[in-house]
């Protein structure tokens, strides 16, 4: 046999290894679980607490006294012997009182997964991307991970939360495909890996902006806005061999379609949503003749993204982690230089160096030395510049190209980045929910502020759990709507969860202060009583 009839036989050979159901053990199953929560949070001042409604996956309300009760399922199993084809599936529903909705549909998803290769419809609660840090949960504790959703995801976010998603707002609605988790790209040894995911969804929020909106007549809102998201991180290292981890990618999220009223002037605009303008959502571009002029000389649609990058550092005492993340609107500060025009139109490339940032570094102890002591983090985090003061797109008048005012999270369209009130992206820029004048604009998105945080847990496996974050920040509102005078906010939480025994049942107590002239100074405790099991 010739050698090219050789390499044939060789590829036909590996094809059929890599689909064949061949496994060690067979097994075929469902795991179920259920939960139930009680949750009541009692305050005093404007608002409760920003830590007690900041981050929690839009469940908790900015009313000084509200409460709610959970009830939810968990469904994983697998379709093959092999565990080749699994499925997933889960439902959340949540009835309280002081809340924006007195009763809501939590999360309703199910999904398919194939190897390393996921497919999810519907509404989940999702972590931010690249935030990094080792769970508090203990081994075995908590069946399918009911825990983590409930109490472990907050423990262990120590910052304020991602730029562009950090989990503050009720989940979106979606179908996604995902590599939900680091896979090796074959060739490279282990030493290069790769995940992502691609999403549709679409904002279901529209009774709750239109009735927010009501008291002032000139507020715009929107109904059936169209969504878009999509990352790609590559990760090089092979801790085996090295104890250093490189880490990054893009993360770029849109909204588009979509139809747009005021209470004063009724229904006044539509965007296009045809299959063009499914394709501009995964490719920015500039709108056409069915979109309005802005839209035509920048980008259709509300594009915004995220740069990530984080160096991790493992060796026997200690775990460092050093990571940043860069948020830009649209092309502006998507790379390290800005577009110019002069007055005869001519363009030029101008270096700009990225202001606009989230820097931190966290230490995960592995030692003997403050068993209690598990993580300490500092995060820096700045939304002040947005490419300068100054922005002009050329016109009849006054030819030369001018970027700035990028306005993070705000937008001349649509109504803003968020999804019933809360900001989707990080929560220092105070969210909609917290306007008194029936406003969905982000009245301060230029900010800058400090986080620290550490977490850790006391007795015998870890049964006493806790989270302290203290946050200062600084804020001098928008461009286009500057602050009198600048405003201040310290806020400060304290976190205690208790899980006895088997971990079936779950208490939880958080006290939280802020001191502002923004917020309001506000004091206030939440309980919280959780029971997993089959009933």
């Amino acid at each position: 046999m010739n050698s090219k009839a050789w390499h044939i036989r060789g590829l036909f050979l590996y094809v059929l290894l890599l689909f064949s159901p061949v496994c060690a053990k067979a097994q075929t199953g469902v795991d179920i679980s259920q939960y139930v929560q009680l949750n009541a949070t009692l305050s005093s001042g404007n608002n409760a607490p920003f830590w007690l409604s900041a981050n929690r996956q839009g469940v908790s309300s900015l009313e000084t006294s509200n409460g709610f009760a959970r009830y939810g399922a968990t469904a994983d199993g697998r379709i093959d012997s092999c565990g080749n084809w699994r499925y997933t599936g889960g439902v959340s529903v949540i009835a309280g009182y002081n809340r924006e909705r007195s009763v809501s549909l939590q999360e309703l998803y199910a999904g398919i997964t194939w190897k390393n290769i996921s497919l999810i419809a519907g509404l989940e609660e999702r972590s931010p991307e690249m935030r990094g840090l080792p769970s508090l949960n203990k081994a075995g504790c908590c069946d399918n991970g009911v825990y983590s959703r409930l109490y472990g995801n907050a423990l262990s976010e120590l910052g304020s939360g991602g730029l562009l998603y950090s989990g503050n707002s009720s989940p979106i609605p979606q179908i996604r495909i995902e590599i939900p988790h680091y896979i090796a790209i074959p060739g490279t040894e282990n030493w290069l890996k790769i995940r992502g995911h691609f999403s549709y969804g679409i904002l279901l929020d529209h009774k709750f902006q239109e009735k927010f909106t009501r008291v002032n007549p000139t507020a715009k809102y929107g109904k059936n806005i169209l969504y878009h998201s999509k990352a790609l991180f590559l990760k090089l290292g092979n801790e085996e061999k090295f104890p250093l981890e490189v880490e990054g990618g893009l993360e770029m999220h849109s909204l588009f379609g979509g139809d747009f009223y005021t209470h004063e002037r009724g229904k006044y605009l539509s965007m296009p949503r045809g299959v063009k303008d499914f394709f501009k959502a995964i490719v920015p571009l500039g709108g056409d003749e069915t979109t309005p002029a802005p839209e035509q000389a920048n980008i259709s649609g509300n594009q915004i993204g995220n740069w990530h990058l984080a160096f991790t550092l493992k060796t026997k005492p200690v775990d460092i982690r050093v990571y940043g993340e860069h948020l830009f609107e649209d092309f502006s500060q998507l790379f390290f230089f800005e577009y110019q025009s002069n007055r005869n139109g001519k363009r030029t490339l101008t270096f700009y160096p990225w202001r606009d940032i989230q820097v931190g570094i966290s230490v995960t102890n592995k030692s003997g030395f403050l068993k209690f002591v598990r993580n300490i983090q500092y995060e820096y985090v700045s939304m002040y510049d947005q490419s300068g003061a100054g922005y002009n797109d050329p016109n009849e008048y006054f030819q030369e190209q001018m970027d700035g005012i990028d306005d993070y999270y705000n937008h001349s369209i649509y109504p803003g980045w968020h999804y019933y009130g809360m900001g989707i992206g990080n929560p220092l820029a105070v969210s909609p929910l917290y306007n008194s004048n029936g406003s969905l604009v982000f009245s301060g998105n230029r900010f800058k502020a400090h986080t620290v945080g550490v977490n850790g847990a006391f007795a015998k496996n870890d049964a006493l759990r806790y989270r302290m974050l203290y946050t200062y920040s600084e804020n001098w509102g928008t461009y286009f709507n500057p602050f009198n005078r600048k405003k201040y906010t310290t806020s400060l939480l304290g976190d205690v969860v208790f899980v006895p025994g088997e971990g079936k049942w779950i208490f939880s107590l958080s006290l939280a202060c802020d001191r502002s002239n923004y917020i309001g100074n506000n004091w206030g405790a939440m309980l919280s009583i959780a029971r997993i099991g089959n009933f």
